[in-house]
């Protein structure tokens, strides 16, 4: 196991030990804006890397954090790269929380610009602006643009903000200003469905419950 920062073309990696272990339990593992990441094990050859148990921190949207079992990546420079992530893969950011089976992560100057992941299925939810709720969603492929903010949700997909519900193929949400747009794969015969519950008493807290 590695126990000192190495320095890698384009990018930080501190392993386990010195200041990282040190850290209290609640604290990143690393903090060397504006990117940097964790891992318990590196294989490494010419352009080509694979990372274990590894933690990304990202400090260029305020904080953001990707965690997953493996991460493959190719190209002289991991922070202008692909990265694929696989096993129990979960990102953190301020705007709420993203889960998936395996996920492909985009980086462009230093920077998370994008996320396609999927599971099954894979998930998100979002705290909304009056912190009395929260928005959940599930879709087979879930594709998240930071640089706009903006979730695509692709295959059986649904999303809920607790008293509001859509179940469509293709869902578009907002994380800024809220807003959904739903639709149906062309040639396909489904339909967007919704569904509206009362927000007074607990119908709301019970139509949150995923499907």
């Amino acid at each position: 196991m590695l126990a000192a920062a190495l320095s890698l073309p384009g990018l930080l990696l501190r392993a386990p030990g010195g200041m990282a272990a040190e850290a209290s339990a609640v604290a990143v593992p690393c903090d060397e804006p504006p990117l940097c990441y964790t891992a318990s094990r590196l294989q490494a050859e010419r352009n080509h890397i694979v990372l274990y148990d590894i933690d990304i921190v990202d400090r260029t949207r305020g904080l953001s954090r990707i965690r997953a079992d493996r991460a493959e990546a190719s190209g002289p420079d991991l922070g202008d790269s692909d990265v694929v992530l696989t096993g129990q893969v979960r990102m953190t950011m301020p705007e709420g929380e993203l889960r998936a089976d395996r996920a492909t992560v985009q980086f462009a100057a230093k920077r998370i610009t994008s996320m396609s992941a999927q599971g099954n299925p894979a998930t998100f939810e979002h705290a909304l602006d009056n912190n009395l709720q929260t928005a959940h969603g599930h879709a087979r492929e879930i594709t998240y643009d930071l640089e706009h903010d903006e979730l695509q949700l692709r295959g059986d997909s649904w999303l809920s903000d607790g008293c509001n519900e859509i179940t469509s193929d293709h869902i578009v949400y907002n994380f800024a200003s809220q807003r959904v747009q739903a639709d149906t794969t062309p040639g396909e015969t489904g339909r967007v469905h919704g569904t509206i519950r009362s927000r007074s008493g607990t119908p709301c807290a019970a139509g949150s419950a995923r499907p």
